[in-house]
Parts: C-alpha cells; sequence; structure tokens
C-alpha cells in the first residue's frame, strides 16, 4: 500500500496547507480539543468505533439466530483508554505531560477510580444475532437485575448490521425481555386458531387485580370457516362464539347481571393481538 505521504503531490499539498495560517484557522476555529478529545473517550467507554473482530474474535461464537451475554470488564475499558491516551508518546516530557492529562482525560469520560480500587462491575448486556433485528427495526429491549429491578440506564443500544443487535447497560444483567414494538399491535386469529377471550367487564368472580381487556384463563373460541382451505373465516358466527363465551363467564355484563350489547367495540376488542415478547435468562434459576 502506496503511504499517503509518498503520493503523487501529497507532500506539497500537506505542506501548502499547514503554511496557510487562514485555511488552518478556518478549519480549527470553533473545534475546542478538550471537548473533541473526551467525547471521542466517551465514544470508547460505549465502545463504539472498536473493531468488531476485538468484541467477537471468531465468528463461530455468535452464530446465526443465537444471543449471548456478557459482561463488561472495567478493568479491559481503563486499558482501552489508557492506551488511547498514551498515543504519540516518545519522550520523558511527553510521559510528565501523560501523567499530569490521563487522569482529567479519564475521569472526563466516566471512566476514573480511586487508588487501590477494585475493579466494580458495573455493566453488562448481550449480543443478538438474528432476522429479528432486521423485521423489527424498533425492537424494544427491557433489562432486569438479580432482584427483579429495571435497569434502565443504557448505555448502547445499536444495531451494528442488518441482524446484529448491541446492547449495553449499567448494572449486573441478569433477565432481558425482548418485545415487538407497540406499532405491531392488530387484531387477528392465532395460529393455531383459537382466539382467547378477554374481559369485557371483570365479575367478582375473577383473579384480583383483572382489569378490563385482560384475557380470561383458559377460555378460546375456534373459529369456524367459510373455506378451510384459504382459511375464509365465518365472521358473523365468530362473533356470536365470542359473545356467548362472555356471557357464559360473566364478562360481558351489567352490574344487575344482565347482558349488554355486543357491539362492533367489543368485537374489536376480542380481536386484538397483542405484541410478542421472548425472555431471555442469563443463567436459568435453580428451580427452572
Amino acid at each position: 500500500m502506496v503511504r499517503l505521504s509518498a503520493r503523487a503531490g501529497g507532500r506539497p499539498r500537506l505542506a501548502s496547507f499547514l503554511g496557510d495560517r487562514t485555511a488552518l484557522k478556518a478549519t480549527l476555529d470553533g473545534n475546542d480539543p478538550g471537548v473533541s478529545v473526551t467525547h471521542w473517550l466517551d465514544r470508547l467507554r460505549r465502545l463504539q468505533g472498536i473493531p468488531f473482530r476485538y468484541l467477537v474474535p471468531n465468528e463461530r461464537m455468535l452464530p446465526n439466530e443465537s444471543i449471548r451475554f456478557f459482561n463488561l470488564d472495567f478493568n479491559w475499558l481503563f486499558a482501552l483508554v489508557e492506551g488511547a491516551c498514551s498515543i504519540g508518546q516518545s519522550s520523558a516530557l511527553d510521559d510528565t505531560l501523560h501523567a499530569v492529562t490521563a487522569p482529567r482525560l479519564r475521569a472526563a469520560a466516566g471512566l476514573a477510580r480511586a487508588q487501590g480500587a477494585t475493579a466494580p462491575d458495573t455493566a453488562s448486556g448481550f449480543l443478538l444475532r438474528s432476522q429479528v433485528v432486521a423485521g423489527w427495526p424498533k425492537l424494544e429491549v427491557v433489562a432486569f437485575d438479580a432482584s427483579g429491578q429495571e435497569l434502565p440506564n443504557v448505555i448502547r443500544l445499536e444495531r451494528l448490521t442488518s441482524s446484529i443487535l448491541l446492547y449495553v447497560v449499567e448494572g449486573r444483567l441478569d433477565r432481558v425481555i425482548l418485545r415487538e414494538p407497540a406499532i405491531g399491535l392488530h387484531f387477528g386469529i392465532d395460529i393455531e386458531g383459537g382466539k382467547p377471550l378477554r374481559y369485557v367487564t371483570v365479575p367478582q368472580t375473577a383473579p384480583e387485580g383483572t382489569r378490563p381487556g385482560d384475557q380470561i384463563d383458559g377460555a378460546s373460541v375456534a373459529p369456524t370457516y367459510r373455506d378451510a382451505t384459504h382459511r375464509t373465516i365465518r365472521i358473523a358466527r365468530l362473533a356470536a362464539d365470542l359473545s356467548d363465551g362472555l356471557y357464559a363467564r360473566n364478562a360481558d355484563n351489567a352490574a344487575g347481571g344482565q347482558k349488554l350489547p355486543f357491539t362492533s367495540a367489543e368485537f374489536a376488542l376480542q380481536l386484538v393481538e397483542g405484541t410478542q415478547e421472548v425472555t431471555f435468562r442469563t443463567a436459568p434459576k435453580k428451580n427452572e
């Protein structure tokens, strides 16, 4: 590979640019070196700008349709920033300046630690390689620690490629929920053919905390088809079966017990298909 400085005309153009004070001033005007450096270090802390092969050294470690959890090693990040801060050291003067400036840069990047302190394990995450990443660009991620508390401080959530998602969060990740975006809310019938019933009104016999719209445990209606080959549903029959199922469970009744009209609103409520979600754990519980 030909070096940039050795290319035809490269060195004269560079010398001409460096000798043009007006051009230099226009280029550097408004550029605060301290802000630029700390911004760069903050990007490193978030694993931005790091070659992917440094994170996954072998493709077999992240096969198709897989998820891999990790804990972010604070010592590794510290070494990364230390190496970035030491770029260009070639003399005793550079060493002296580095000893003074490096702690400030680490502090600005949020990676300072007290003398002698042990490295905390305060960040974790996962890499997901799946067609789900491409199919749902706005895939929602909710993370929890071992105590069940949600981890709200997301360090990074980014699609690295069309099929690879990187997620890093502050804290020790124990359980993560991947959820279809809310825009996926629609009407439909389960692929197996059944349609679970939902409470329109909540009877006194319902479990405590039940709200209108919640599914009724163990209650569903199997649709009948006008054309089974093309799965053409008999809509009027489905509406009648849904209303009968609700009335039988006092789930669409007034306070006095009389049946409420089963209108298009109730029919729409029954046909709602909620967003799909899946839960992963970093390690199974002892009783699982």
